[in-house]
């Protein structure tokens, strides 16, 4: 197996995001699972999104913090945390990024008490390639920063 370079292909990983990308987000408590499409933004490699606390993913992520996302051909595990509200110092420079991208939504959530920012820090990604017209995965673990890449073989 070829020899892959983890930093360089996180780095591809996080290009392909870009700062903000819709992506489908699963969440699950109580053998209960869901999945939803939100705005979500790159911030330093964490997936930031904004909801209610009135919504179910929410819910679901005050039970069960183990999240799941999907974009493109790319699928992230990872641990949701919630990081406070717009308004907070801390969360400016995201909240500028999330505004560029995404004004219509913060402007509906403002007018919300209810209204939170979600961070999900990224623990495992799989993402779907071809090469020569063959599939095969990279798996990453960020945890422990360790890549394979397993070809995909059509039986």
């Amino acid at each position: 197996m070829e020899n892959i370079n983890y930093e360089m292909e996180v780095g591809k990983i996080y290009n392909q995001i870009g700062e903000a990308k819709i992506m489908a987000l699963a969440t699950s408590c109580k053998n209960h699972t869901t999945v939803r499409m939100m705005s979500c933004i790159n911030y330093k490699n964490k997936i930031i999104f904004q909801t209610g606390t009135d919504l179910l993913k929410h819910k679901q992520i005050c039970e069960n913090n183990n999240v799941a996302l999907c974009v493109d051909n790319i699928q992230i595990e990872g641990v949701a945390k919630i990081i406070g509200k717009w308004t907070q110092e801390e969360n400016k420079e995201m909240l500028k990024i999330y505004l560029k991208h995404y004004k219509k939504s913060y402007e509906t959530y403002l007018k919300s008490d209810k209204e939170i920012i979600i961070e999900i820090i990224p623990t495992k990604i799989t993402k779907w390639d071809y090469e020569n017209g063959q599939p095969y995965r990279i798996f990453i673990t960020l945890d422990n920063k360790t890549i394979k890449k397993e070809n995909y073989i059509l039986e």
